[in-house]
C-alpha cells in the first residue's frame, strides 16, 4: 500500500501545483468552478493524503483547463527509479 499512498502524495502535490500554476484559482475558487468541496480538493493535495482521485476527474481537469493529463503524473519515473533502487 505504501506505493499506491506514495503515488496519491505525487499527484496531490501535482494537483496543487497546476492549481496554482496552470489553472491560477485558490482552492475555493476552483472548487465552486467544478463543483467539488474545498475540503475534498485540500484533502487530495494535502501530503498525508489517503485517498485518491479518480482518473475521470483528472481527465475532467486536464479537458476543462486545457492541459495535458501527464502533468498530474509528473515525476513518476522519479518515484519508480527510487523505489525500485529500494529493492534492490
Amino acid at each position: 500500500m505504501k506505493d499506491t499512498y506514495e503515488l496519491f502524495n505525487l499527484i496531490g502535490k501535482n494537483m496543487k501545483s497546476i492549481r496554482k500554476d496552470i489553472i491560477g484559482k485558490s482552492q475555493e475558487k476552483l472548487a465552486d468552478d467544478v463543483d467539488m468541496s474545498r475540503s475534498f480538493i485540500s484533502h487530495v493535495e494535502s501530503p498525508n493524503v489517503d485517498i485518491g482521485i479518480s482518473l475521470d476527474t483528472l481527465f475532467f481537469l486536464a479537458q476543462k483547463y486545457n492541459f495535458d493529463i501527464r502533468k498530474f503524473f509528473d515525476g513518476y519515473e522519479e518515484l519508480m527509479d527510487d523505489k525500485n533502487k529500494k529493492d534492490e
